[in-house]
């Protein structure tokens, strides 16, 4: 068994295609999609969130049509013992060598200040392309903007192979920044070169683009040449990411080092059922992405899987939301209601229709729920049909949304947080309701009230939820169905099953009198005893008085 080091120097984080062969890292093999893609001149779009593996495959392509599946420069191909190395054909008499302009527009924006400045880069990106390949561009002066309209006059037909890397990552840098003035003059930029791509496509061999968002005012969707839209095919469901499968096909070795460092055993020690427990547990972090319109292939964040893989405490945390762009988030976070985000945490799904799901124009008209989808933060949860279904792919997304909302409600929540979660574990931990109602109203005391007005049951419980399953790493379910009622709250701890029942008195005076019918509501509805509940069930009923801000009475209910 290889040690823990040596382990994670096989892990692919962060690298081109060629540079993960030539390092002998694992190469999760997904070359039976190049195979189909890159045999046809069809362009192609592929959209998916960041950090899902786009950036590998455009850099597999462009090794493709470089240098093919042959030996060269004194070395084997990259491509051998891959599924590619059988399927690719000789190329024919008439085709090749291919020019492959490879144009990453994420980075082409770095250290830009204005649109005029990423025109400049990627004028700049061209013009040194062509003079690496030692093509003349018949410039004349101030012909400079025109760099690859030249480039396409100075290459035969059927001879330029266009990867475009992050196409949408200069609009959404610019959604970020609120810059509207400048997100349409940007617009305009990309319009024009996608235009040139549709009127001299004779010109190029294969195009395959990648981005975050599906936009049609770029142009690159236009009637009689549109790119084909590949993001949600079910064919290419799996072509980013990982499926359970080739997690443990690619990585037995990684799972069961984590599987011991996880169960605190000898690695010789651990069981196959050990391990397949290992892999149900990082499927609940990591997997339930959907991005197949007949929603039958699911995939982990790669990213994720390897950050904890890395890990040397193989701890279980949103290693992808760390990475994905939180500032958009806050702001689309910002436009949905506390309640439309409790039906998210809550495992509810938000529906959308099918032309505002497939067809946005801009970002700044994309629903919020389909922007939360294009960035990864939701996922397809059934087939797509005139309604489309979105929801919470798993915990990592849960707990990533969770600290975002919980930020907005608890505005100190950094300074007490640590604090807090110690005491709420304690109190859960040793059944003591009068800490766990303390720990409530800490919460409930610091609240944004503008936001999140406490002035009714469902908000009480929304908060309670945020505090609860951030603190304690949990699901928390609210008004879960059981077979005779749904109990407000209900989350399991380590060994104890824990059932809330909320009522909301708008008076001191009414406490005792809800507090008692809340208690019979649990006795009545069994809350807790049809459910699928640890060893230990643990019932309270609280009241939340309006009056006093705050819960004034909480008593443990027992069978």
């Amino acid at each position: 068994m290889p040690t823990f080091l040596q382990l994670r120097n096989q892990l692919p984080v962060g690298q081109t295609f060629a540079g993960i062969r030539e390092s002998g890292r694992i190469y999760v093999d997904k070359t039976r999609y190049l195979y189909d893609l890159a045999t046809s001149d069809q362009p192609w779009l592929l959209t998916r969130p960041r950090r899902f593996g786009k950036s590998t495959l455009v850099s597999a392509f462009e090794e493709l049509f470089l240098h093919g599946v042959a030996p060269y420069d004194g070395h084997e191909s990259y491509f051998k013992g891959l599924e590619i190395e059988h399927l690719w054909p000789q190329l024919p008499d008439n085709e090749g060598p291919f020019y492959v302009l490879h144009l990453d527009f994420g980075e082409l924006l770095i250290d830009c200040q204005s649109v005029a400045d990423f025109k400049d880069q990627l004028n700049e990106a061209i013009v040194q392309f062509a003079s690496d390949a030692h093509l003349e561009l018949k410039t004349t002066e101030g012909s400079k903007q025109n760099a690859f309209k030249l480039l396409l006059k100075a290459v035969p037909n059927g001879s330029l192979v266009l990867l475009v890397d992050e196409y949408d990552a200069p609009l959404t840098t610019l959604l970020e920044a609120d810059d509207d003035a400048a997100s349409k003059a940007m617009t305009k930029a990309l319009h024009d070169f996608f235009l040139l791509v549709k009127t001299n496509s004779r010109k190029f061999r294969f195009t395959f683009i990648t981005g975050i968002t599906r936009l049609k005012d770029t142009s690159m969707f236009s009637v009689g040449n549109a790119i084909v839209d590949i993001s949600q095919d079910p064919y290419f469901g799996a072509i980013c990411g990982i499926t359970r499968e080739e997690l443990q096909s690619y990585f037995p070795e990684h799972l069961r080092c984590a599987a011991a460092q996880w169960l605190k055993l000898p690695v010789e020690q651990v069981s196959s059922q050990q391990v397949e427990q290992l892999v149900n547990e990082l499927a609940a972090w990591y997997d339930g992405y959907c991005f197949d319109s007949d929603g039958e292939n699911q995939v982990f964040s790669l990213w994720s899987v390897l950050c904890f893989f890395r890990a040397h405490n193989t701890k279980f945390s949103p290693y992808w939301f760390e990475v994905s762009g939180q500032r958009q988030l806050r702001k689309i976070l910002s436009q949905k209601s506390w309640q439309e985000r409790s039906k998210l945490l809550s495992g509810e799904s938000l529906q959308v229709g099918l032309g505002d799901f497939l067809s946005p124009s801009t970002l700044q008209t994309m629903l919020p729920e389909v922007l939360l989808f294009q960035a990864g933060y939701l996922t397809l949860k059934s087939p797509v049909d005139f309604i489309v279904s979105l929801g919470v792919p798993n915990k990592e997304i849960e707990i990533a949304l969770t600290r975002e909302t919980f930020a907005e409600f608890l505005p100190n929540f950094k300074e007490v947080f640590e604090s807090y979660s110690t005491k709420l574990r304690t109190a859960v931990e040793t059944h003591d309701a009068a800490g766990l109602q303390q720990c409530c109203n800490e919460l409930l005391h610091g609240a944004d009230y503008d936001h999140y007005p406490l002035t009714q049951e469902s908000a009480i419980a929304f908060g309670l939820k945020l505090g609860i399953s951030l603190s304690l790493h949990v699901r928390v379910d609210l008004n879960k169905h059981e077979a005779l009622g749904r109990p407000d709250v209900l989350f399991d701890w380590q060994d104890t099953t824990v059932v809330i029942e909320l009522k909301y008195a708008q008076t001191k005076g009414d406490t005792q009198k809800l507090l008692q019918q809340a208690v019979q509501q649990i006795l009545d509805k069994k809350y807790g005893e049809t459910y699928d509940r640890r060893q230990i069930l643990w019932r309270l009923a609280m009241v939340f008085c309006a009056e006093s801000r705050k819960i004034t009475a909480v008593q443990v209910v027992s069978a």
